[in-house]
């Protein structure tokens, strides 16, 4: 029987996320783990996947030898050998002591789950670096934020137990972040802010959507709608967010925004480069706030992207990546940007659809930070 005490420094918790972490298994096998009620907190069974820790609590789980042996077993000699075709696109864009950036290929999985068959991003860092030391004596491999499987672009892993909880702590502050880039479909009317209330859709437990608008919340306080710089200053979003006269929030709906800004138009006139920066990290964010405006990124089918609509025949994967990434080193406390060069399958897309002179333009690293200055 293994025992944790929560440090005092901790912020609450969800258990699931707890166990996931320090079992370094998915979030479905921990969910059903604590079903079985293995787990107990401070002396009780629990068996709610969403119970909350909270400094001092003490958590106490037996070793869980099914999913050890799913670990054990799932990265086999033919799962290695069938990986290295993928393995071989991730890029390495930094490495010290503390942190590893990467540059991740479209379609490749970042954790593993008892459905998954081919190699995923913990796969491959199970091969390439040592795991983090953890309290639990479990093994942990550094990754902090996720992207969607068809998503390329920018990754953070952490490469020691300081450094994870810094990238932690700024992902919830926000002092660490990406740019995106998409291709979509119609085009936008002009640079803009999306804020909503995002949940699953209940139409389709795939996608997440926009289940309430922020005005439709906060409307009583007719006065604090009326004043248009409310929404535009990060003091009032957190405001926003939790007001005192705000009605309770119905269960699994969250905040969420995104800036987005127009970068360049196709040749043929029917779909558009943009940028997107995130103010917040919901799960399908930019693709569910954009379907909310009746937009799509090509490609992206489950959100409602038709062929017809962008004008050529298109029916790759979607045309989303992670750009830029910005962060403090854990360590050196520097503000640091870094770029993912596009894959070979979006930068030719672009070249082929839009003009090339201006693209080079667009996707300078400095005017794309500018781009979003007034935000």
């Amino acid at each position: 029987m293994k025992k944790i005490i929560i440090s005092q420094n901790s912020t609450k918790m969800r258990l699931d996320i707890f166990l996931s972490q320090n079992l370094n298994a998915s979030r479905a096998q921990v969910a059903d783990f604590i079903k079985s009620q293995s787990v107990r907190i401070n002396g009780k069974i629990c068996t709610k996947p969403s119970a909350l820790l909270k400094p001092n609590d003490c958590v106490e789980f037996s070793e869980p030898q099914t999913l050890q042996n799913a670990e054990s077993s799932a990265f086999t000699q033919d799962k290695t050998l069938d990986s290295k075709k993928e393995f071989s696109q991730i890029e390495i864009l930094y490495k010290d002591d503390d942190i590893l950036l990467l540059n991740k290929p479209p379609n490749l999985i970042i954790h593993d789950a008892p459905s998954t068959k081919e190699p995923t991003l913990l796969d491959w860092l199970k091969l390439t670096q040592k795991p983090l030391d953890s309290l639990s004596g479990n093994l942990r491999y550094g990754i902090v934020h996720r992207l969607d499987r068809f998503t390329s672009g920018a990754l953070a892993v952490a490469r020691n137990l300081k450094a994870h909880t810094s990238l932690s702590n700024q992902l919830k502050t926000r002092t660490m972040g990406r740019i995106y880039l998409a291709v979509i479909t119609p085009k936008l009317k002009n640079d803009m802010i999306i804020e909503c209330y995002l949940g699953r859709n209940p139409k389709n437990r795939l996608k997440m959507a926009k289940l309430a608008s922020v005005d439709s919340y906060f409307a009583r306080d007719s006065q604090l709608l009326r004043d248009s710089h409310f929404s535009r200053t990060p003091q009032s979003t957190q405001n926003l967010k939790t007001p005192q006269s705000a009605p309770t929030l119905p269960k699994n709906l969250r905040y969420a925004k995104s800036a987005f800004v127009k970068l360049l138009d196709s040749k043929n006139g029917c779909f558009e480069l943009i940028a997107i920066k995130l103010f917040t990290g919901r799960t399908h964010q930019i693709r569910a706030h954009l379907e909310s405006i009746n937009r799509h990124i090509l490609g992206d089918e489950l959100y409602g992207y038709k062929q017809e609509s962008s004008g050529i025949s298109y029916n790759g994967r979607i045309l989303l990546h992670a750009y830029i990434m910005y962060l403090q080193h854990p360590r050196m406390m520097d503000t640091l940007f870094f770029k993912a060069p596009l894959f070979a399958d979006m930068l030719n897309f672009l070249e082929q659809n839009f003009q090339k002179d201006k693209l080079n333009e667009v996707l300078d690293s400095d005017t794309l930070l500018q781009r979003f200055s007034h935000f």
